[in-house]
């Protein structure tokens, strides 16, 4: 049996990162299905797994260096698949293949679909489940974007219906509560990581587009100034990103991937939510405040929440840079940092309570089976 997993790259590497870490972790607790990952960026994908650059000459590569180390890359077009630890995974794009391969034995590896971030179905997919059609039930479930909005506890499996019968649909929301499936907790985030005071503050901004990590001690003595410690971070395998992460004093972070460590992480962090027109970011960054207020003192809280809306409702969202009032509230923050991490770490608990999302899935579609 088989689960299909359904990523297109929007947002650079937020949603193939949340992507490979889920079906890195469904394969890993589980035996009974295998994992097919289809996906549209390679390119970006080879970013954060190198795997994917030494198998599969599909993945055309903008930097020499990487070319020099790897002369059997080249520009053609995979006419296979590629298997990375036990998952195999298709180039969205490849029609011919993935209809000849998807449609085998009665489509069996149609049987899960998990279509993630609302990205639809590839042509050849549909003309499989509502053209051609199939003799056993195709369940789609959709997993939406993480949010602690209302909403995903509204939409958590609440089912809706596709043009055919033989095709159903059923939302799976992550989210902070048990009335959601939770964060993915992989092996590297089930337990929290002892807080290191003296380590470095990770600043990974839609601002600075790359990563970088400052001296804790540069940040609370250099304000306003360069920062003469301050590192680039190149691309790393996914594994190595959250190594990194668990090394930190402090994160300030972008998007859902690497927000979902942080909250897993105990570390104090600031969560940069991805801008949108009329600020409508802030109405997320207010949703999870509000669901971290709780495991907060009211003075604890009132630091943080000036430091996530100062970074969310500026133009210049970096350390560096920033205006006075931004920059003020995220240097009160890291200063603070210390003091902050016994509320961090509560709240990091109180999501561990929830469970793994990987294995609340598996346990819904083991019920969804009985059905």
């Amino acid at each position: 049996m088989y689960i299909t997993v359904l990523c297109k790259v929007v947002d650079n590497f937020g949603d193939i990162g949340v992507a490979w870490r889920l079906c890195r972790r469904l394969a890993k607790i589980q035996k009974q299905y295998k994992i097919c990952l289809v996906v549209d960026d390679f390119d970006s994908f080879a970013k954060i797994e190198p795997s994917v650059i030494a198998s599969n000459p599909s993945v055309s590569v903008s930097n020499p260096s990487v070319l020099a180390s790897n002369p059997s890359v080249i520009a053609s077009e995979a006419k296979q698949s590629t298997v990375i630890k036990g998952i195999e995974i298709f180039k969205w794009q490849d029609d011919e293949l993935c209809h000849k391969v998807f449609k085998e034995n009665d489509g069996e590896r149609l049987g899960i679909i998990l279509e993630l971030f609302q990205c639809g179905r590839p042509d050849w997919m549909e003309q499989i489940l509502f053209e051609e059609k199939l003799e056993h039930t195709v369940q789609i479930i959709m997993i939406d974007y993480l949010t602690a909005e209302k909403y995903a506890e509204d939409f958590h499996c609440l089912q809706s219906l596709t043009r055919s019968a033989k095709v159903k649909k059923v939302n799976f929301m992550p989210g902070f509560t048990d009335k959601t499936g939770g964060l993915i907790i992989d092996e590297a985030w089930e337990q929290m990581p002892q807080w290191n005071k003296d380590g470095p503050v990770l600043e990974f901004t839609y601002k600075t587009k790359c990563a970088y990590l400052h001296s804790a001690e540069s940040l609370r003595h250099s304000k306003g100034s360069k920062d003469p410690s301050k590192i680039k971070l190149s691309f790393m395998p996914q594994t190595d990103w959250d190594q990194m992460m668990r090394t930190c004093s402090a994160l300030i972070v972008r998007g859902e991937e690497s927000m979902s460590r942080a909250c897993l992480s105990g570390i104090p962090f600031i969560w940069q939510a991805y801008p949108q027109s009329e600020e409508y970011q802030l109405v997320k960054v207010k949703a999870l405040l509000e669901r971290m207020r709780p495991h907060f003192s009211e003075e604890a809280f009132a630091i943080v929440e000036k430091a996530w809306m100062a970074i969310n409702t500026t133009n210049s969202m970096s350390l560096r840079g920033a205006n006075e009032v931004s920059d003020v509230a995220i240097y009160d923050f890291l200063n603070a940092r210390s003091t902050l991490v016994p509320y961090f770490q509560d709240f990091a608990k109180s999501l561990q309570k929830n469970g793994d999302l990987c294995t609340n899935l598996m346990t819904f579609i083991q019920k969804l089976a009985i059905i």
